[in-house]
């Protein structure tokens, strides 16, 4: 993790962009936790937001990444909660619960998970994908929602995946 110095340089630059970026354009920023970055872990996100403007710097948040850097899906519903106010982008990605226990115990880095395919297709792992649609409607979202999915050589055809993610999205009203 960054030390506290290093906190607070990564925040101070990421309020100067947003502001800058605010400030020339009217749009706000947001920020995507990632596995393997400096923002990953629940702690890390909220560290992240206590330390930058709110009027500037929100939060994408990424249901994928999410699972992976924090235990798996169960603690979603709470992070959808606790970022609330923060949440200005919505990226739709699955987890594999079945690859993300062997990556935690086999050690892996994260580019093996991805080779492994740690992000599979919307509904083929643990993201309760209607749950958090449910929870975006209850709190009026009117952003936009991503579908990220990685398909790597060998994974299969990326067109055929989008169209399986499209026909999922579907079955849950989207």
């Amino acid at each position: 993790g960054l030390s506290d110095d290093e906190w607070e340089t990564f925040s101070r630059g990421a309020d100067r962009i947003a502001q800058a970026v605010y400030a020339e354009t009217g749009l706000r920023t947001v920020f995507h936790h990632h596995c393997a970055g400096f923002v990953e872990t629940h702690a890390e996100i909220e560290r992240l937001l206590a330390l930058t403007d709110p009027a500037y710097l929100g939060l994408v948040f990424d249901t994928g990444h999410y699972a992976y850097g924090n235990g798996g899906c169960a603690g979603i519903a709470a992070a959808l909660d606790a970022f609330a106010d923060r949440i200005w982008y919505v990226h739709f990605k699955d987890c594999s619960e079945t690859v993300r226990t062997q990556a935690c115990a086999e050690g892996w880095d994260y580019f093996t998970a991805i080779r492994h395919g740690i992000f599979c297709e919307l509904g083929q792992g643990c993201v309760d994908f209607a749950a958090v649609l449910g929870w975006l409607k209850a709190h009026n979202y009117q952003g936009y929602i991503t579908v990220e999915q990685d398909v790597l050589p060998g994974m299969g055809s990326p067109k055929a995946s989008a169209a399986r993610n499209r026909a999922f999205l579907r079955t849950i009203g989207l």
